[in-house]
């Protein structure tokens, strides 16, 4: 009967240690960046006209825009990619969607190929 008691007693003592704490292996949606298209031309039809942006690398396009291409560099990767010259925006979504500015005036947008 002593026994019987003792595992009991131990039984409710170690159950009341258990620790739960939350699963820490969820991926953090705020870190995700957004991969540019292969090195390449690509031509976007998009609200307000179509678009030829040539990928570089993944640090550099050039967006064809009145009449001429304009060299933009890696300026921002989250939540959009974005490229700029000071004057040229090109912002890329995580849905694959761009939009072009032009002195701080979108000139382009829902961009896709």
């Amino acid at each position: 009967m002593y026994r019987l008691v003792l595992f009991a007693l131990l039984a409710l003592g170690l159950s009341s240690c258990l620790l739960i704490t939350p699963d820490d292996t969820t991926p953090s949606t705020s870190t995700v960046v957004i991969e540019p298209p292969a090195p390449s031309t690509y031509t976007y039809t998009c609200g307000g006209g179509r678009l030829v942006v040539k990928y570089l690398d993944s640090n550099t396009v050039q967006v064809f825009y009145n009449d001429a291409f304009q060299t933009l560099g890696l300026s921002r990767t989250s939540p959009d990619r974005v490229y700029s010259n000071g004057t040229y925006t090109w912002q890329l979504n995580r849905g694959g969607r761009g939009s072009l500015f032009v002195g701080g005036q979108q000139v382009r947008s829902g961009c896709v190929f």
